[in-house]
């Protein structure tokens, strides 16, 4: 059995396809070398001013970011959503913690509400809560848990405004294609 080796990867801005010998997105422009000075805590910044134009989620984890705390944090506080926290998604770890309440609470009034309820629809966001710890654990084990970054510039780096090309080439190739109206005036007498 022969193993095919991987041509393709997925730019983690846009989802494109890309070649991997690429260097940068033909849909989005992302530099795929401008990864490696992606950062989670600029990203966490921006989340938590709402300001998220330009975060990227990548499972290629940045430099501030350590995949063996995250799958601690994963394994020993991912009930109450810590790793979620960790990362910066703040929405996701507060569902976590909201269910890890709930959780409490069922067990605490456990015998009551079994006695005033005839069916166990209550226990389903518990079962929600663990199910999605469980794939979450999963996603970090394999290292495919998405993380928000955002691409920052090495100091001494400019930001260069390339012109585009192929804007320009399209430019004229809708000139080309449309059809020239001639207006001919004609008098009747």
């Amino acid at each position: 059995m022969k193993i095919k080796p991987k041509t393709k990867k997925v730019c983690p801005r846009c989802g494109n396809k890309c070649l991997i010998a690429q260097e940068r997105c033909e849909e989005c422009d992302l530099v795929f070398g401008r990864l490696q000075y992606a950062s989670n805590r600029a990203a966490k910044e921006k989340i938590r001013h709402f300001d998220t134009d330009f975060v990227i989620y990548t499972n290629q984890y940045p430099s501030d970011v350590s995949w063996w705390k995250l799958l601690m944090l994963a394994f020993l506080t991912g009930l109450v959503g810590g790793h979620y926290y960790y990362v910066g998604k703040y929405w996701k770890g507060g569902l976590m913690t909201t269910g890890f309440i709930y959780l409490i609470f069922c067990t605490i009034f456990n015998a009551e509400m079994v006695n005033a309820m005839t069916s166990y629809f209550a226990y389903f966001p518990i079962g929600i809560l663990a199910l999605s710890w469980l794939v979450s654990l999963i996603y970090v084990c394999f290292k495919k848990f998405k993380v928000p970054v955002i691409v920052e510039l090495p100091d001494g780096e400019e930001k260069k405004e390339e012109p585009k090309q192929e804007t320009h080439k399209k430019q004229e190739e809708k000139k080309d294609k449309e059809p020239e109206v001639v207006v001919i005036n004609e008098v009747k007498k």
